[in-house]
């Protein structure tokens, strides 16, 4: 996985891109907004955002269930800047997936949605930013 070079870095979790780490994905993350940069509310927000671009990597990132991906944060002058980063193929859903509101709530509760390819064509990178008022 390409490193998110970023001396101001303050938090990173990788884990295994399964649904039953999306709970203690958005349970780290919302700890840290908590404890370092926002309040309650707007950290409830941006763990939710972030859970919607994790729960994208585990739906479509990898076609036989295994890989992992990394949420990396930081917290700078007000603003909150979190990325999901992962290795994997974009698969897009099934005729019967009915889903498909994540990327709306993602853009709903940020100020700012970036989805990019990694440099070197392997994964997808979601940059999630948000202005946030101290604890």
């Amino acid at each position: 996985m390409a490193p998110w070079q970023d001396p101001g870095l303050d938090f990173e979790l990788r884990t295994h891109a399964q649904g039953v780490q999306l709970q203690h994905v958005r349970h780290e993350l919302g700890s840290w907004l908590h404890s370092h940069c926002a309040s309650p509310d707007v950290g409830a927000e941006v763990a939710l955002a972030v859970h919607e671009a994790a729960a994208n990597v585990v739906e479509h990132a990898y076609a036989d269930g295994t890989g992992e991906f990394v949420v990396r944060a930081r917290a700078d002058d007000g603003l909150v800047t979190v990325v999901v980063e992962d290795e994997g193929e974009w698969r897009a859903p099934g005729w019967t997936d009915q889903r498909g509101r994540g990327l709306a709530l993602m853009h709903g509760l940020m100020d700012d949605v970036q989805i990019d390819a990694v440099e070197d064509g392997s994964g997808t990178r979601v940059t999630l930013r948000r202005h946030v008022d101290p604890a």
